[in-house]
């Protein structure tokens, strides 16, 4: 009997047991809150999302800007002669400048804003006087267009003769002040010798006569030319030489419409006065704005 009462405890237990078991909540467990962890905390100002940021645009990113480049309009004038009125000739091509709201640049404005050539194609101008000796007085009708074009707020790229070791007072002053006010000083070598020929009788003495006006020029004036403006316009066919040089722009006449601005340097064409002021001015836009 005692043996079949304890059968039957056992029995009640275990379904007692059996049923708790059975009354279980089976949902699953909440998750369990880091309180370590930092809670957000709402800002007054909110922060900016990647749709905020503002696009790149070209001058913001210059390796979107084209390798090739066109040549800003360039002008090439010398000194007045019986046979031409370069004075007049410049005081009529002004005017045509501002009509067009042209910017005038000088080549180092180019180099110290390398975007300029594509970001203002087609409305940049350059205008280089050459011929300009460091050692005497810079020619009367010269200093006449210099007058004129610092009239205009018009800067301009000088090309200068470094030959002889005397420098002229009265010209170093003047090419220290148009320094000062944006004009660059470009080198028209030392002994003015057409580099063309140079180059077939004596072609390592190249980077030499370059190199030596450089220094003069960097030497009288405080600031090393970074242009070369070749006697007669005459480019070399054998560019050794000029590497071996710092210059940055090479200014020829024929051809340079365009330029490579991953070239070790550049090469650049200029136009010389053809007919009036207006028929230049438009064969310039026919070669420099195709």
């Amino acid at each position: 009997m005692n043996k079949k009462k304890s059968i039957f405890l056992i029995s009640i237990i275990a379904l007692i047991c059996s049923c708790t078991l059975t009354g279980q909540s089976t949902s699953e467990p909440e998750s369990i809150v880091n309180t370590d962890t930092p809670v957000p905390v709402a800002s007054s100002t909110p922060l900016p999302s990647a749709t905020d940021a503002p696009s790149a645009t070209p001058q913001d990113t210059p390796t979107a800007l084209p390798v090739l480049r066109q040549v800003p309009m360039t002008l090439m004038i010398n000194q007045p002669k019986s046979s031409f009125d370069s004075v007049a000739f410049l005081e009529e091509f002004i005017t045509l400048i501002e009509e067009e709201d042209l910017q005038v640049v000088t080549y180092r404005d180019l180099s110290d804003e390398p975007a300029l050539t594509a970001t203002h194609a087609g409305k940049l101008m350059v205008i280089t006087i050459d011929n300009i000796f460091l050692q005497i007085p810079i020619n009367k009708g010269v200093m006449q267009m210099i007058d004129l074009l610092k009239q205009a707020g018009y800067p301009a790229v000088l090309g200068i003769i470094t030959e002889g070791d005397r420098v002229d007072p009265e010209t170093l002053a003047t090419l220290v002040e148009l320094q000062d006010l944006g004009w660059e000083i470009a080198s028209n070598t030392d002994t003015y010798r057409n580099l063309l020929e140079v180059q077939q009788s004596a072609p390592k003495t190249i980077a030499l006569e370059i190199d030596t006006s450089l220094d003069k020029l960097m030497t009288a004036c405080g600031i090393r030319p970074i242009t070369l403006i070749l006697p007669y316009g005459e480019m070399i066919d054998k560019d050794e030489q000029i590497k071996r040089t710092d210059v940055e722009w090479v200014v020829g006449i024929y051809g340079g419409e365009s330029y490579d601005t991953s070239a070790a340097y550049y090469y650049v064409g200029r136009q010389s006065p053809a007919g009036t002021a207006q028929q230049t001015f438009e064969l310039m836009k026919q070669r420099f704005t195709p």
